[in-house]
């Protein structure tokens, strides 16, 4: 019944853009129009209801985003603080929030590929042990996805993405290249910072390893030598974390 209903509609906007643009505007009702020009306007209804129609047979996915832009609803996810905004996208246009389904299998079978690269991205940028709060996506990671599962349509737009998601230009393709350079850095220095970090906590358990040590030797010093008092271990200095050496650390038992 509602694909009945939906059609109806598209066959009456066919017709009432025909007649206004078209009809005579001197006559007010249909009745008073000569039979040539309804005939003409009955073969411009049908050949523009044709043309929706095999247009329509060649969209291999419709959406359920209603007359909101898609670049709204990309703008949504990103103030929403998502790493990939275009995929996200995807999913809101084209699976029904009252219903939960998908608007085809086809629009399912691209979300789940774009799922399945957006993940092997993430497997290969993330280091073990780093927290997904952490990772720096590059930009247009999401739009490369899309494009790799979807492809582009006609023009600059990307297949079912809406008309504001296109190909980028000379200047923001170098803006873009030396963004990924700067991202590349960023993530090679949380790689140098995680290594870092790694360091210091092994010297810090080392140090409360020594600790232990230190006090155990000293309370039996005291057993045995009566007034003997018990000096406080050496504090953590710069140059242990920078040194990061065993030897120095022990140093301070000898």
């Amino acid at each position: 019944m509602g694909q009945v209903r939906n059609i109806s509609s598209l066959l009456s906007h066919d017709c009432g853009y025909q007649v206004r643009t078209h009809a005579p505007l001197l006559q007010a009702h249909w009745d008073d129009i000569d039979e040539d020009t309804k005939q003409k306007l009955i073969d411009g209804v049908t050949k523009r209801s044709e043309t929706n129609s095999i247009n329509r047979s060649k969209k291999r996915w419709e959406h359920c985003g209603g007359s909101r832009p898609f670049s709204l609803y990309y703008h949504d996810h990103i103030e929403g603080g998502s790493q990939f905004p275009d995929i996200n996208t995807w999913g809101t246009t084209h699976m029904s929030k009252k219903k939960k389904n998908w608007v085809n299998d086809a629009a399912k079978d691209a979300h789940d590929e774009m799922i399945k690269k957006k993940n092997e991205y993430l497997e290969n940028i993330t280091d073990e042990g780093t927290s997904m709060d952490e990772i720096v996506v590059a930009p247009n990671v999401g739009t490369e996805i899309m494009e790799d599962v979807i492809g582009r349509g006609c023009g600059r737009t990307i297949h079912g993405a809406g008309k504001g998601r296109v190909r980028e230009t000379s200047s923001s393709s170098s803006s873009n290249t030396s963004s990924i350079a700067l991202t590349k850095e960023v993530q090679e220095l949380q790689a140098q910072l995680q290594m870092e970090k790694k360091a210091q906590m092994k010297v810090v358990a080392e140090h409360e390893e020594q600790k232990a040590q230190w006090g155990f030797v000293m309370q039996q010093l005291q057993v045995l030598v009566p007034g003997f008092s018990i000096p406080e271990p050496a504090p953590l200095s710069h140059e242990d974390f920078e040194d990061g050496d065993e030897s120095d650390h022990s140093q301070s038992f000898t």
